[in-house]
């Protein structure tokens, strides 16, 4: 039900990919360290990414297989932010329904009696999930409190009772037997359907002669270009900004190159800073010269800074 804690658990375990100051009560509230927090994010960009695992056609006849907008929807959005979260190396995600395009989510039985699977261009994330678990190894933790469609899909079912979870998942299995899908809702094939393309980051697209500033924890300007990072919600501080920032224009500046993608990117940059060439840690940000201002961002919050650049 609404109000019991739901929301208030999934936030928690955002921050828990990050190591907690032993004894403050946390402990068991952890995350694996490359979990991601998926959400829509109506307006933002997308440049090349294959989001044909949910997107199966759109308006115009624009590319599936290699999306590019300047203003993406909330379901087109939410499709990306999975596809590049698995990109940078994800191996759980994190969801609110709260915060996720319900198109995106499910499709329920009567919407799918009046709108036929041929003109539906999405799958909905329900028919993906077991597919990310089973082939790819990708957990999800879900909180929604509106639909009983992930029962027949969910490995566990935790209901919150005034801020206590309990585990209902053999009731929840029980209802799923009793109100199975439709014949007409049967999931289509998942086989194949995260293919693990290779983007590689032009060097052009970023402005390195212009005034870099942090303007906020959660924005970053070069010159008149604005990086919105506002639905990146596990950047926990504005240290880690200033970071992300200089990360952006060192990987500009020596890392990008023909065929260079970006995984390679981010494996060279966490390279560097675990001291595996330099022995500087972040101080390699700045020519080796210690600054005071800087916390470690994750390798997830850097290529959801690369991805967003207009």
């Amino acid at each position: 039900g609404g109000f019991n804690g739901k929301s208030t658990l999934l936030q928690a375990l955002e921050v828990g990919v990050y190591n907690h100051i032993p004894g403050d009560g946390r402990e068991f509230v952890c995350l694996d360290p490359s979990g991601v927090k998926i959400r829509a994010e109506d307006g933002r960009r997308v440049s090349n990414v294959d989001i044909s695992a949910f997107i199966n056609h759109l308006p115009g006849g624009k590319s599936v297989a290699s999306f590019t907008t300047e203003d993406a929807s909330g379901s087109t959005s939410q499709a990306a932010n999975i596809l590049e979260a698995l990109e940078a190396g994800a191996r759980a995600l994190l969801m609110d329904e709260d915060t996720c395009a319900t198109n995106f989510m499910i499709r329920d039985q009567r919407m799918q009696m009046l709108v036929s699977k041929d003109k539906e261009p999405i799958t909905p994330f329900l028919h993906r999930i077991a597919s990310l678990y089973a082939d790819h190894g990708i957990s999800t933790v879900l909180v929604m409190g509106g639909s009983g469609d992930y029962f027949d899909v969910a490995h566990v079912v935790l209901m919150m009772d005034a801020f206590h979870p309990r585990d209902v998942t053999a009731e929840a299995k029980a209802i799923a037997a009793q109100h199975p899908y439709p014949a007409a809702a049967t999931p289509p094939s998942s086989a194949g359907c995260f293919p693990r393309t290779r983007r590689i980051p032009k060097k052009a697209s970023v402005p390195l002669d212009v005034k870099v500033s942090v303007r906020a924890q959660d924005t970053i300007q070069f010159g008149d270009v604005e990086l919105d990072l506002s639905c990146v919600e596990q950047i926990c501080e504005r240290p880690q900004t200033n970071a992300l920032a200089d990360c952006v224009l060192v990987a500009a500046r020596r890392l990008m190159g023909p065929g260079v993608d970006l995984p390679q990117i981010l494996d060279q940059m966490e390279a560097e800073f675990d001291g595996d060439a330099t022995g500087n840690g972040l101080d390699v940000l700045r020519g080796n010269k210690p600054f005071g201002h800087f916390a470690r961002p994750r390798r997830q919050e850097i290529a959801a800074a690369f991805n967003r650049f207009r």
